[in-house]
């Protein structure tokens, strides 16, 4: 795949050159809070019941679960709290009960297939995920069958150009939001230091070369080997270009061993982190902690906000009581989201052609846990693909021991804009 803003316009051409972004995401904060809320404690926040009693919508939802490298069990807990609330509080899917067929795929390419086979097979409307490693071969399968597949966010080649995907969030928010944010600080020189999976450096260069570069940001991509406990030959390496800004992306092991190096040279740079990057259990060994860090995140948790409160809820009470976290909150948004744009065009074919043309045909929504901001799907917010269903960012200051405060909405829609 090419992408071309000469001439005024965005064209897609050529081979594929996007691979897929499947990240090595750890368990974030997945343990529990003690016993689940009471359904009276749970109503104070979660508002007037107005059960679904309609025929059943049979979801699936692909996770990449528990393997032998990832728990990412988490997002399964976040969506089933979602369909337990929708069910209970928001009437389901325009009065239909929703159904949730869960499929873990251990982080195994052959296990995505399988997984999405059983989804053809228990013929399902949709399919939810949040951040699959292996993307592409659930969609492979999903995309020939005209089931519409929902991804929290997914920049593979298949995820921006097959029918019959959906990126509810900003797709190359990783790299979108740090590119635009160096803009915004006037950087010259900036690095990405990203986990060497074809998922996630493929993307770094392809993707995040391009978006880095419409920002007039010199861009160096370093990736590095899994399990690379000391970083400090590859950082030091690194700053004989004198980076302005340290991009990282991976999972919180990756990323620790990153932050270390970094503090242990005393770069002075900026340091971006995605928001997988962040694991409050590995703050402790870090240098300093998560103290100055930016986290580039798809999700809000302030725990003042209703939206929030109505996420810790959800979970205390249909989640099993899993803590409030981003790996559930992935889950749990991407599920909701749904339902809310199903709602929002009051869909009546429950089919898997009639929700995807419903979701096409929905005016914006607020996207759960986003501070308010909507997504729509129609095609139009990202020249780069009508599959994705967002162009903006958020980006977070991260306190020593991970929690995040004072967020901001990074616009990058003017990356995505033609010339230039």
């Amino acid at each position: 795949m090419r992408v071309d803003f000469a001439q005024g316009r965005v064209r897609v051409a050529g081979p594929a050159l996007l691979a897929a972004l499947g990240l090595l995401v750890s368990a974030c904060g997945n343990s529990t809070t003690g016993h689940p809320a009471t359904a009276a404690d749970a109503a104070k926040v979660l508002g007037t019941q107005n059960k679904a009693t309609g025929s059943p919508v049979l979801l699936g939802l692909i996770s990449d679960g528990k393997g032998t490298s990832v728990d990412q069990t988490g997002e399964i807990k976040g969506a089933q709290a979602a369909v337990g609330y929708a069910n209970t509080y928001l009437g389901g899917i325009n009065g239909h009960a929703i159904q949730l067929k869960v499929c873990s795929t251990q982080n195994v390419a052959a296990q995505a297939t399988a997984c999405a086979n059983q989804m053809v097979a228990g013929k399902v409307s949709a399919v939810l995920a949040g951040t699959l490693a292996e993307a592409d071969q659930s969609i492979a399968v999903l995309s020939a069958a005209k089931i519409p597949e929902f991804f929290s966010q997914a920049s593979s080649r298949l995820a921006l150009t097959a029918p019959h995907v959906f990126s509810m969030t900003n797709a190359v928010n990783y790299f979108s939001t740090p590119a635009a944010y160096a803009k915004q600080l006037g950087y010259k020189q900036a690095t990405e230091v990203v986990i060497d999976v074809p998922g996630a450096s493929g993307p770094a260069q392809q993707i995040g070369s391009l978006l880095f570069g419409k920002a007039g940001v010199g861009f160096n991509v370093m990736p590095i080997a899994p399990g690379t406990a000391d970083m400090t030959p590859q950082i030091q390496a690194a700053q004989s270009k004198n980076p302005q800004m340290y991009s990282l992306l991976g999972d919180a092991t990756f990323c620790t061993s990153a932050i270390k190096a970094l503090r242990t040279l005393a770069v002075k740079a900026t340091i971006v982190a995605a928001e997988t990057c962040v694991n409050s259990a590995a703050s402790a060994s870090i240098p300093g902690g998560y103290q100055g860090v930016k986290v580039v995140s798809t999700l809000q948790f302030n725990p003042a906000d209703q939206e929030y409160k109505i996420f810790k809820a959800a979970l205390d009470h249909y989640g099993d009581g899993t803590r409030p976290a981003p790996i559930p909150g992935i889950g749990y948004a991407v599920t909701l989201g749904l339902v809310r744009v199903l709602n929002a065009a009051k869909v009546k074919d429950t089919s898997p052609a009639g929700l995807g043309a419903a979701v096409k045909s929905a005016p914006p929504v607020p996207y759960p846990l986003n501070g308010g901001a909507t997504f729509q799907c129609d095609g139009k917010a990202v020249p780069l693909s009508a599959n994705i269903c967002s162009s903006n960012g958020l980006l977070a200051d991260a306190a020593t021991d991970g929690t995040l405060s004072n967020y901001q909405v990074i616009k990058a829609g003017g990356l995505f804009a033609p010339g230039g």
